[in-house]
């Protein structure tokens, strides 16, 4: 009696969590919509202790602390669950350096990293997981020609699939138009990432340093207006960042202005995920990993750490992996002030709101049904918050230092399922206990 009580219990809960999911039509991916994870070789992990050589020092902020690709490897998981699509490897040539900026040979791995054959096998490891392999390219030599073979003869080696770039400046922007021309008739869909804009350069992305500044100014104290970063006009092609090698740690500035890290970091997070540009989430972030100027912004990666903020970046990278309009879409304002703001999303046919309180306050927002939509319902996917137009108005209401992204779908009517948890879970109780007096009363 008491399993096939249970069975029956069980029946209302399972209606209540099933749901059918329809198989949408995977679009083409678009380098709009890469996520990625750049990442300081030597500070991430190691994984071959037998590579470390004489010159580890981990006292030594500029020595080498043991980071290398088998470490990388055997993080490709780590990396995947919290939704990322490419990973950016700071310069793994032969170098005298341990953020491998001092190059001597551009055709061999510096020894401390690993060897050629260990880059093939990430590459491979990676590319069984749907993800990506972009190697920080170093151009300390002159010979444009050779730079191109070099650069191709990786391709060829390895199956990489993109280049950061970095002092581009150092060549003109005909040579990288050549760069680029010559490098994808390789691999079409090669990755250049630069720093110099991609009109001019060849570039598929650019790293926006404005959006670096203004966003580690609004989102690293709370009740700052995201006005500044709307006026940049930044589009889908920019690779926005809040950390990276050359820059002190977000973490640092939070701490500097007396406040938490964390909810900072989840504030500047939920912007870069939910507007445009491409996010690049440098290593330690998931963790706020603290660190002022380089080379103190490049500690070692801890992973005993920061299991709040990783999860929270993997649920933000499962909303904008299953909704193209916050990869590609334009973005319009609908209310800001001292910090609470609410935009909209615009992606073809499809529009989702954003929500972003990054004030000290729970705020209240009522938005006309002309800015959104008439008679639709609003779903919460960071949260689960749901509300619907009520006298052609939608009202938000946000906890502190909170964002949700919702999609505007039809009104529902009574969530039968959850009723019957409540109603016919007791119900079968009660009969229960009716068919348990009358067997005691037979015996």
């Amino acid at each position: 009696m008491s399993k096939r009580l249970f069975q029956l219990l069980l029946i209302p809960f399972l209606l209540f969590y099933a749901s059918q999911v329809g198989a949408a039509e995977k679009e083409e991916q678009y380098i709009e919509d890469e996520i990625i994870y750049s990442l300081m070789v030597d500070r991430f992990n190691n994984g071959d202790t037998s590579n470390d050589g004489d010159g580890i020092n981990y006292n030594n902020p500029k020595g080498y602390h043991g980071g290398d690709i088998e470490g990388i490897i055997r993080k490709l998981d780590y990396i995947q669950t919290m939704g990322f699509t490419t990973i950016s490897l700071s310069p793994i040539f032969e170098s005298d350096s341990f953020d491998g900026s001092s190059v001597h040979d551009l055709k061999k791995v510096d020894e401390h990293f690993g060897t050629i054959d260990d880059v093939k096998r990430l590459v491979s490891e990676a590319h069984t997981r749907d993800m990506k392999i972009i190697l920080q390219f170093i151009t300390n030599n002159k010979d444009e020609q050779y730079i191109i073979e070099t650069a191709k003869w990786w391709i060829e080696q390895t199956d990489i699939d993109g280049y950061y770039l970095t002092d581009t400046e150092k060549f003109s922007s005909q040579f990288w138009s050549k760069f680029s021309k010559e490098i994808k008739t390789l691999k079409r869909n090669f990755i250049l990432i630069g720093d110099a804009e991609r009109e001019s350069s060849g570039n598929d992305l650019f790293l926006n340093g404005s959006f670096y500044k203004e966003a580690s100014n609004v989102f690293s104290k709370p009740n700052q207006s995201i006005k500044s970063l709307l006026d940049q006009e930044i589009d889908s092609l920019s690779a926005t960042f809040i950390d990276n090698e050359d820059e002190i740690r977000f973490t640092r500035k939070a701490i500097e202005n007396k406040f938490h890290p964390g909810p900072r970091i989840r504030m500047a997070l939920a912007y870069m995920y939910t507007a445009p540009g491409v996010p690049i989430i440098y290593y330690g972030t998931e963790i706020a990993l603290d660190g002022g100027k380089a080379p103190d912004n490049l500690k070692m990666m801890d992973f005993q750490t920061g299991e709040e903020l990783i999860q929270y970046i993997e649920k933000l990278a499962k909303v904008r992996h299953s909704l193209p309009v916050l990869a590609k879409g334009n973005i319009e304002l609908l209310y800001e002030k001292n910090g609470m703001a609410i935009y909209k999303r615009t992606y073809r046919n499809e529009s989702v709101i954003v929500a972003l309180n990054n004030t000290t306050e729970t705020q209240k927002v009522m938005i006309s049904n002309e800015e959104i939509a008439e008679n639709k319902e609003l779903r919460g996917l960071l949260t689960g918050d749901i509300f619907h137009e009520e006298n052609g108005y939608y009202e938000f209401i946000l906890d502190r230092e909170l964002a949700e992204v919702y999609e505007i779908k039809e009104q529902t009517g009574p969530n039968w399922p959850l009723i019957s948890v409540f109603i016919l879970v007791p119900g079968l109780f009660l009969l229960f206990l009716i068919i348990a007096k009358r067997r005691g009363t037979v015996r």
